[in-house]
């Protein structure tokens, strides 16, 4: 998987397990913080997910 669509799988993830995120601005705070890291990170975030 590319990095977009790791961002996208875990994203998804976060926002079904935390329905309290009510504002935009935090799924903007989350998205920022994922394309942070690198594409490594992200595989190993979204194999936590995936399990």
């Amino acid at each position: 998987m590319d990095k977009e669509h790791l961002i996208e799988l875990i994203y998804s993830s976060l926002i079904c397990e935390s329905q309290h995120l009510k504002s935009r601005e935090s799924s903007n705070e989350i998205i920022n913080y994922l394309k942070k890291l690198n594409l490594e990170q992200l595989r190993t975030m979204s194999k936590e997910f995936i399990l």
